[in-house]
Order: C-alpha cells, then sequence, then structure tokens
C-alpha cells in the first residue's frame, strides 16, 4: 500500500515539474541557509560551556566621576590572594594573564618567529579549565616555573612529527626566558581564553632578573575563584566590599573612595558574552549575543518563507485536485487514505530538498566559514544540532505542508468534489494562501529595511571621522633591547627617508582601546569622590603632532623642556568631567591624593580611542622617557611600502636577530568592528537569499492564480480589457498583500533597529528612506515578477482559453 503512495506521489510531482522544481529548489536553499546560519548560533552559544560553571572570575567596577562607570577584569596579585584569607565562602583563587606586551622571538633550532600569545598561568590551571591535554600530566605539566605547555599546533609547527616532551624553546625579547616543554594541549576552541603556550605564573625574565608576573605585572592579573558549595556569588562579592570598609574604617579617604567601588564574581561560562563593557581584558574572546540575535531570527526568516512558498503551492496545487479526490472516494478510498497519500507527497519533496540541502550545507559550510572569520568545533555530519534540525525541519515541513490539503480535502463529500473547484471558508479557499503571502511578504521587508538600516549604520562608523590621524601610522613594537639602547640614533636613521615624516616612542598607542595605565586624577582641593578616572596614555613629546590630535587650549610637549616631564596635556572630556570652562595652569595628582603632582598644559579635542560603541572618556598625556614600548611612526600614505622596507633596513643593522614587526594603525581599528561589518556581509547574503525565494514563491502563487482566472481573462479581453487592465486585474491582489504587509513591518522594525543602535554611543537617526526604499524595491520585484506571467496571460488567444474543457 504505501509502496502504491509513493508510487502514486512521484507521478503527481512528474507531471507539474515546474512546481515541483520550485518547490524543491526553494526548500533546499532555505533549509541549507537556516542549517548554516543555526551551526554558527550553536557554535557561538556553546563557548566556555565545557568549562565547569563553578568556576567565576572576580570583577572589579567603579564610578568614573562623569557619570559613567567602568569595568575591570584585572586586579593585583596581593588583593586577589588574600581573598581566600579573608573571606568566607571563597576556596581557592588562580592566577593568571597573557602577555600583554610586544612579541616575543620563539627560537628552537632553525625554527623562528614572533608570538604574542603567551597565557601565564599557576599550575592547577586544568583544574579550572578542560581542556585537553594529549600529552603529560594535567596535574604536575605547569608545576615548574620553567614549564611550558604548547598547543597541537604549535607542537606540529615548531617539532613537525618529533616528540616534543622536554625539548626547550627559548623566548627572547623586552624580556626572555628557557622553558621546557611539558605538555600538549588541543587548540584552544569556543573559550574566551586563547594562546598558543601556557607559561607557569612564576617565570623568572632571564634578561632583568625579576619575576615576570609577580613583579612585572603584579598589579594588572586575572583571578579565577573556586567558591565553597551553595555559595551565592552576590553574596560572596558583598562580603568583599564589606571587608574592605571594616579593614579601612580609620582612613576616610580609602572608604570615601571604596563608596565609588562594587565587585562582581562572573561565571566562567558567562565571560565570552557578557564582558564587552569590561576593559584591560583585551586578550579575551567576546561575543555579542545581540548579533547572534539578529542572525539567528534570519534564518528562521528565510526557512519560513521557503516553507510558507511550499505550504502555499501544496494548498493551491492540493484544491485542483478536489475532483480526484472525488473519484478516489466513489471507488472506495478512506479518509485515511487520502490524509496518508497527501503526507506522503509532502514527505517525499521535503526529504528530496532535505538530502539535497545536506549537499548544499556541506559544499558552502567552508565560505561560510570565512565570511564569518570562525571554524566550528564539529564536522557537519558530526554535529549532533544538525542532525536533529533535519529531522525537525522534516518533520516540520512534511506537516505544516501536508496536513492541510490531507485533513481539508479528504473531508470534501464526493458530490461536491465533482461539481466545484471552489472551497468555502478562510482555511478553504484563497483566504489562507492569502495569509501566507502576506506573512512571507511581511518578512521580505523585514529583512531587506533591516539590511538597509545595518548597512547605513556600519558607513557611518567607518566614515566618522576620530579626531585623529589613521591612515598614514605605522607602529612598530620596541621589543629589541639593542634598539632601546639606540633610540637617538636609531630614529634619526628612521628621518633618513622622505617617507617617514616624524616618529616618536612611548609606552601607549591608538588602537588598542585601553592603555597601561589608568586612575583617578584629582585637581588641587578636590575630593576622591569628586575626582574623573582617566585613562593615561604615556607618549613622546611629539605624539600629539604625529596623530595630528587638534589642540584647543593651551600648548603640547615641549621636548627641551625638562619640566614638561611632570605635565599633562588633557581632552575635554577631562574638562566636562571636572566642569570647569578653563583648566590649563591648574595642578593635578594623578593615582590619588598621594599621587605624582603635575600640572595641566594642554587641552586637546575629544578624540575616539575606544570603539565607537563607547563614549569618549576622560583621557591624559603625559611623558617618561625611560620607557619605550612602542615606536610610532608618520609615513607618506603613498609610500607605506616604502617607509616599512626603509625601517625594516634599519632595524635589521641594528637587530639583525630579532626580526621586526609593525602594523597601521587602520588595520587595528577596523578590528574594533570586524564583528559588524561580519554581521553586515550576512545580513546582506542572506536577505538576497531571502528575496530569491520570495520570487519563487510569488512566481509560483502568480502561476496558480492565472490557472484559476484564465477563463476570466479571456472573457474580459473578449469584452475588450485591454493588456494593461489585464496586468492589473492579477497584480491588485499582491499589491493589496504587501501594501498591509509594509505597513505591519515598518513599526516592528523600527524598534528592533533602535534598540540594536542603542549599543552604539554613536549611531544613525532612523529615518523614512531606507523603509521606503526597502518597500519600493520589494514592489518592483513583486510587479515583475507577477506581471511577466500576467502579460504572458493576457496576451494568449481567448479562442484556447475559453474553449471547454
Amino acid at each position: 500500500m504505501l509502496k502504491n503512495y509513493f508510487i502514486t506521489s512521484y507521478r503527481n510531482l512528474l507531471r507539474n515539474k515546474v512546481y515541483a522544481f520550485l518547490n524543491v529548489f526553494g526548500l533546499t536553499l532555505g533549509i541549507s541557509c537556516f542549517c548554516l546560519i543555526m551551526l554558527y548560533v550553536e557554535n557561538e552559544l556553546s563557548y566556555d560551556q565545557f568549562h565547569s560553571e563553578d568556576f567565576y572570575r572576580f570583577l572589579y567596577e567603579e564610578q568614573t566621576g562623569d557619570g559613567e562607570t567602568r569595568k575591570f577584569g584585572i586586579i593585583s596579585v596581593k588583593t586577589l590572594e588574600e581573598f581566600p584569607e579573608k573571606i568566607g565562602g571563597i576556596e581557592d583563587v588562580l592566577l593568571a594573564r597573557n602577555h600583554g606586551a610586544g612579541p616575543l622571538l620563539v627560537a628552537y633550532k632553525d625554527v623562528r618567529f614572533k608570538t604574542r600569545d603567551l597565557f601565564f598561568t599557576e599550575a592547577d590551571f586544568f583544574d579550572y579549565f578542560n581542556f585537553k591535554l594529549l600529552q603529560g600530566n594535567p596535574a604536575t605539566a605547569l608545576a615548574g616555573p620553567n614549564d611550558v605547555v604548547i598547543t597541537e599546533s604549535m607542537a606540529k609547527k615548531i617539532f613537525g612529527d618529533a616528540n616534543p616532551m622536554g625539548e626547550t624553546i627559548k623566548f627572547s625579547g623586552t624580556m626572555g626566558f628557557t622553558l621546557q616543554v611539558t605538555g600538549v594541549v588541543e587548540d584552544p576552541k569556543n573559550s574566551h581564553v586563547d594562546f598558543e603556550f601556557l607559561v607557569n605564573f612564576e617565570v623568572r625574565d632571564e634578561i632583568n632578573d625579576y619575576l615576570v608576573m609577580r613583579e612585572g605585572f603584579a598589579g594588572s592579573v586575572y583571578g579565577y575563584f573556586k567558591l565553597a558549595p551553595n555559595t551565592d556569588p552576590e553574596d560572596a562579592s558583598k562580603l568583599i566590599k564589606q571587608y574592605y570598609l571594616d579593614y579601612y574604617k580609620d582612613r576616610p579617604d580609602v572608604v570615601e573612595a571604596l563608596a565609588r567601588e562594587n565587585y562582581e564574581f562572573q561565571s566562567i561560562q558567562d565571560i565570552y558574552f557578557n564582558s564587552n563593557d569590561v576593559s584591560f581584558d583585551e586578550g579575551f574572546n567576546k561575543g555579542n549575543k545581540q548579533n547572534i540575535l539578529i542572525l539567528g531570527v534570519i534564518g528562521a526568516f528565510v526557512l519560513l518563507i521557503a516553507c510558507m512558498n511550499y505550504i502555499n503551492a501544496a494548498t493551491a496545487k492540493a484544491a485542483t485536485r478536489s475532483k480526484e479526490i472525488g473519484v478516489r472516494k466513489v471507488f472506495g478510498a478512506f479518509k485515511k487514505q487520502l490524509i496518508v497519500q497527501f503526507l506522503g507527497e509532502a514527505f517525499l519533496v521535503s526529504f528530496v530538498a532535505v538530502v539535497l540541502s545536506v549537499l548544499v550545507t556541506d559544499l558552502t559550510l567552508p565560505a561560510f566559514e570565512n565570511l564569518m572569520e570562525t571554524e566550528l568545533r564539529f564536522s557537519l555530519i558530526n554535529n549532533p544540532l544538525f542532525l536533529k534540525m533535519l529531522v525537525s525541519v522534516l518533520v516540520g515541513v512534511t506537516l505544516l505542508s501536508g496536513l492541510y490539503p490531507a485533513l481539508v480535502l479528504s473531508r470534501f463529500r464526493p458530490s461536491e468534489s465533482l461539481r466545484s473547484q471552489n472551497a468555502k471558508g478562510f482555511l478553504r479557499g484563497a483566504g489562507l494562501r492569502n495569509f501566507l503571502v502576506g506573512i512571507q511578504l511581511f518578512f521580505t521587508l523585514v529583512l531587506v529595511s533591516s539590511v538597509l538600516l545595518i548597512v547605513q549604520q556600519s558607513r557611518f562608523i567607518n566614515s566618522k571621522d576620530l579626531g585623529f590621524s589613521k591612515d598614514d601610522i605605522l607602529i612598530i613594537p620596541n621589543n629589541s633591547p639593542k634598539v632601546g639602547a639606540q633610540l637617538a640614533t636609531f630614529k634619526s636613521e628612521l628621518l633618513k627617508s622622505p617617507y617617514i615624516l616624524g616618529a616618536t616612542t612611548g609606552v601607549d598607542v591608538l588602537g588598542f582601546e585601553t592603555t597601561n595605565n589608568s586612575g583617578p586624577v584629582l585637581l588641587e582641593g578636590q575630593s576622591y569622590k569628586d575626582a574623573p578616572v582617566a585613562t593615561f596614555f604615556t607618549v613622546g613629546d611629539e605624539f600629539i603632532q604625529l596623530q595630528e590630535l587638534e589642540l584647543i587650549n593651551g600648548r603640547t610637549f615641549n621636548p627641551y623642556l625638562k619640566s614638561d616631564t611632570a605635565s599633562i596635556v588633557v581632552n575635554e572630556a577631562f574638562v566636562r568631567a571636572n566642569g570647569l570652562e578653563d583648566i590649563v595652569g591648574k595642578k593635578a595628582r594623578l593615582w590619588g591624593a598621594d599621587g605624582v603632582p603635575v600640572s595641566i598644559i594642554g587641552v586637546v579635542k575629544d578624540f575616539n580611542f575606544k570603539s565607537l560603541r563607547s563614549k569618549v572618556s576622560p583621557a591624559i598625556f603625559m611623558l617618561n622617557p625611560r620607557m619605550n614600548w612602542f615606536w610610532t611612526l608618520k609615513v607618506d600614505p603613498t609610500h607605506k611600502a616604502e617607509a616599512v622596507n626603509h625601517a625594516r633596513t634599519v632595524w635589521d643593522k641594528v637587530e639583525p636577530e630579532y626580526p621586526m614587526g609593525y602594523w597601521f594603525l587602520e588595520d587595528n581599528l577596523q578590528a574594533y568592528y570586524a564583528k559588524e561589518k561580519r554581521l553586515e556581509s550576512a545580513i546582506k547574503t542572506f536577505s538576497v537569499i531571502c528575496l530569491v525565494i520570495s520570487c519563487l514563491g510569488l512566481y509560483g502563487m502568480t502561476t496558480f492564480t492565472i490557472e484559476r482566472r484564465i477563463k476570466e481573462i479571456g472573457i474580459r479581453k473578449v469584452l475588450g480589457a485591454g493588456v494593461n487592465q489585464l496586468v492589473w486585474v492579477v497584480n491588485s491582489k499582491f499589491v493589496w498583500l504587501f501594501t498591509i504587509a509594509f505597513l505591519v513591518s515598518v513599526p516592528l522594525v523600527y524598534y528592533a533597529i533602535d534598540q540594536w543602535l542603542e549599543g552604539f554611543a554613536y549611531h544613525i537617526n532612523i529615518g523614512a528612506t531606507s523603509f521606503l526604499l526597502a518597500g519600493a524595491l520589494v514592489l518592483v520585484i513583486i510587479l515583475l515578477t507577477v506581471s511577466v506571467q500576467a502579460v504572458k496571460a493576457a496576451w494568449s488567444n481567448p479562442a484556447s482559453t475559453l474553449r471547454a474543457e
């Protein structure tokens, strides 16, 4: 019996080849897009979920004095280590930090390359992070101060097929150490922590003879905590605040400062999506849940539109088969048999589409991963979510498209079925199909108008003046002791090139979003609670001129005035935070009342040194001639390659063993908005696919409409109707459905995009242009798709269309 059902279904599809092709092609396209997007969404949502949820990192938040707050991911070693001893409910702490300085040279025999992907951590790292150790013992792999665990890909890069265990690797640059490989770990995937080398926290710099983490970075490390069973993280953070209030109760100035502070324990599993407001943890991978939601909604829209196309076509064709149903019933077919037949036809089309979508998804997955700049953690077939999605889509589409004709048409009485093809009522006539077409147009309008607004915001961000020169700035890490010992000579040699227009050194550069230092800056007579927290830029005396920051009051640093080492230049946001009109000449102290006294000598116009998702915050510039981590070079923008080659030649003369590294500032800035650009590209791509699927659906529905009204068109033509009138007869229904869909979509898109734009400190104003453009585009597509067939029908010979059946 089932065999006969499938044979009948197969023959029905063969008799309607165009119908079958449109259904299979549209469904395949929709299912493939849905699967690609959902695989990406699942991959993003899986970040850090394989780590234990019982571990937390410590965050510190303070009010900045300008009405804003800032949150830190780094705290001092001393502070973190005293918590387990002083605070109830805290059992243990893991200290860690990524390598925040310039790249180090990695050397093993003839293998030499540079990296910054070092993660310094303690011996119990694998008790907190569930990365799979392929070689070595997780309990002892980081036990010694000169132990290092390397990733699987790094082991292949350095040692090839040889066993790396026990081998030594030399690291050199501004610091140096020789480490022994004690473990090989799987490459970190889907974790906020990313690294190539896991280095013991107690490692000592062999060049300068100091503990790199405990002395060099003692004030800026990450803390991961294990809380006692049944301890609420929020209660533990409150205990820390109370502990400090009790400890400093005799220090009113400290108590005043503590009033501006709050603490938080953040679950490891929440770090990826809930850390975009955290500063000084830029080495972490971070995601944007809002972007993931937008992409997921697009995937659902594409699938829904494809399914609606199929349901529309299936119900339309089913309505024309009422006489077939009547004949079958006359010959003894039962209702159950008819239901199975219709569901079988729906299953056959859905199954073919699902099978083809597996092939399409597999072929397009590499291109999609390249578009989104990610690598999925599972292969396609091994991904359990993918298999569940395919089964769900197969069952869902089969039921949605087959259940309606199965239940409705199987109830027809033979006498009614053989007498009329016109079903009555909303669910049995054209009402349901009109509703589904309207929903389809609504989803299409939502996608098109949303993508236009997102593209508009992206262009606004990319074209916004940041307040400084970014297209002609070359950054060179000064991580060679030899170069550091010959700064003046190195600079003079650099400037011999006509393509290098200026050069300066300093601790900080633009393009990192955060700097090495920040803290409260107190004006004379100002209380701690009123002092703004500023970002400190420790730069060279020519930095402001090279970056073309606009001076609006006072002066910049003078290289011939030694007193300028005790002076600072501030930005407008700093002036506003203090509520003053003229701040030049005033005295201030850095890092609090006991900090370094300085004079304010100038004010520069606000510039966006952070992502445009953040407002401009208070910032200061200061000098420290003894610290020179980076070179900032201004180059001729039309001869960048020549400038880089000259700089490399000069570098190699001074430092032949350590290759020069460099990047252009504009490349760093583009990374701020990389995810928005990827989202924009994905939305553009899937919106075009959505339009294609919609056109297929409109084409199919137009074909059905013209088939049903072909005699009407013939009669109208005989009675003198022109081609234009006949085309409008067919178009009018679709234009009416479009109008309703457009009116419903506008407020919903406006609200959703307005919420998305709230994530940007600087954004476009939503106007009517994008909605009108989206509406015009979709309307033109409707008219073209429908009119092509309507014109063909209008030109047909009435004599042929009006013949008796």
